[in-house]
């Protein structure tokens, strides 16, 4: 079930204040920056400012009627949002600096969710279309993943993205957890060049996770 949320969302040019996801309006020389983390490590991440932190909260906390009447597959939607727009812009700079070539994305998920897993459990890359993905822990344990380099010749590619491990003691000892206090950005399969990295994860085996997730494609 998805929520949107009420209110109008005013043009950024209104605010005086910092607004939530101010921090992920990267300007080029940030991007070009990022990106070669990302091509160095599989992804890059961005803190995550005291306005964005409290907005995510709010909106996930349990006094929100949104929340209230089921544990997982919730979804609170922020697509079509200024918010949106705005990162949506930043998402399209990042794909066509990694790529050389201009990118068209759409948003296919802009959202805070209550996690439900339905195989986001299993080591994956994100499969395409999906171009651009960025992800934030909110509540409870964070994304596990394997950064670019430790993560060659342990593990085998199969079918949409899933990816089988061949080593299960060197994909635990190379295992990390993203920190609740950044976002994580890095690419989709929809980015087709192997030259690229494709982050391998997966959700954490715990109940009671919110996140936030945008994905373009």
């Amino acid at each position: 079930m998805t929520y949107g949320i009420r209110g109008g969302v005013g043009t950024s040019a209104y605010y005086t204040q910092p607004q939530p996801f101010d921090e992920l309006k990267l300007k080029p020389e940030q991007i070009q920056e990022k990106t070669a983390k990302l091509m160095e490590k599989g992804y890059f991440t961005v803190p995550i400012a005291e306005p964005t932190r409290r907005f995510l909260h709010e909106q996930s906390s349990l006094s929100n009627p949104a929340w209230r009447q089921e544990t997982v597959g919730k979804v609170i939607d922020l697509k079509a949002t200024d918010y949106e727009r705005s990162i949506t812009a930043v998402a399209k700079d990042i794909a066509t600096t990694l790529t050389g070539e201009r990118q068209q994305l759409r948003p296919h998920e802009f959202q805070l969710r209550r996690a439900k897993n339905q195989g986001a459990d299993q080591w994956h890359q994100d499969k395409g279309p999906k171009k651009v993905i960025c992800i934030a822990t909110i509540e409870g344990r964070g994304t596990e993943y394997v950064k670019r380099a430790e993560s060659e010749g342990i593990f085998e590619a199969g079918h949409f993205g899933k990816m089988t491990p061949l080593d299960a003691r060197a994909v635990e000892q190379r295992t990390r957890e993203a920190k609740q206090d950044r976002f994580y950005f890095f690419a989709g399969k929809g980015i087709c060049e192997d030259s690229i990295p494709k982050l391998v994860h997966r959700s954490p085996h715990q109940s009671g996770r919110s996140i936030f997730l945008a994905r373009w494609q």
